[in-house]
């Protein structure tokens, strides 16, 4: 019985990610990726820079990040996933690849940006985006994310992608997302459908308002599409 649930949960696992998705997921993410790429002129061709947080922890920011990466390369886009929640580091373990060197290598040292990629390749088609995990957890990520490096770092990716997302932490429970949303061109904050507090979601919303972030929009995670229907898709809408 227990490797029978083991299998059950590895599979729904792998349906919540990229080319695992289900139809209904994959839909829901088209028209997240349509929404955030409206949000910028279209004759604009430089890197846009996309930081995607949420009010507290495990509302699935990380997941929602990594699908979004993926669905921005299906375009045949240059994307490049950054994770920078250096305290709870995730996308290693969810696209199984090393977790070090990662961001926070290349923050507090001279490890070259080359060290720390990752590459995460569909097992389905010719869809790929490229990865920088979290790396080793280091005792100032908040000082690592405002600091200068991390500037030179972005400004050195955006001259090679199309597309940078950054997990970032959760706004109410640490000042990393404020710290480095300068350095971003829109944020999304996800919200798993009656998980939140409505209060801390709203004090969320009103940092990133005070640090003049440009909010693209609100994902909702684990949604059910439809009132009245009687099923739920383990989906994401925007």
């Amino acid at each position: 019985m227990d490797e029978k649930k083991s299998r059950s949960k590895g599979v729904v696992r792998e349906e919540k990610l990229c080319e695992n998705l289900s139809f209904a997921a994959k839909e829901a993410f088209k028209r997240l990726r349509t929404n955030v790429v409206m949000k910028f002129p279209a004759e604009d061709s430089t890197c846009k820079i996309i930081g995607v947080t949420s009010a507290q922890p495990s509302e699935g920011k990380s997941t929602v990040s990594i699908n979004l990466a993926y669905s921005l390369a299906e375009l045949g886009k240059k994307v490049l996933l950054l994770d920078a929640d250096m305290r709870r580091s995730s996308i290693h373990q969810k696209l199984h690849l090393e977790k070090t060197p990662g961001l926070s290598d290349l923050l507090g040292t001279a490890n070259s940006i080359s060290t720390a990629m990752r590459k995460y390749n569909s097992s389905k088609d010719s869809t790929s985006f490229d990865v920088i995990p979290g790396g080793n957890t280091p005792t100032n990520p908040s000082e690592l994310l405002n600091s200068r490096r991390m500037e030179t770092l972005l400004r050195a990716l955006a001259k090679v992608y199309d597309y940078i997302v950054i997990d970032l932490p959760p706004v109410g429970a640490v000042i990393d997302a404020v710290s480095v949303s300068r350095q971003v061109d829109g944020m999304l904050l996800v919200i798993r459908e009656n998980n939140c507090p409505r209060g801390l979601f709203a004090d969320a919303v009103s940092q990133l308002q005070e640090a003049n972030v440009d909010i693209l929009g609100f994902v909702v995670n684990g949604a059910m599409e439809g009132a009245g229907k009687k099923y739920q898709y383990n989906n994401y809408y925007y």
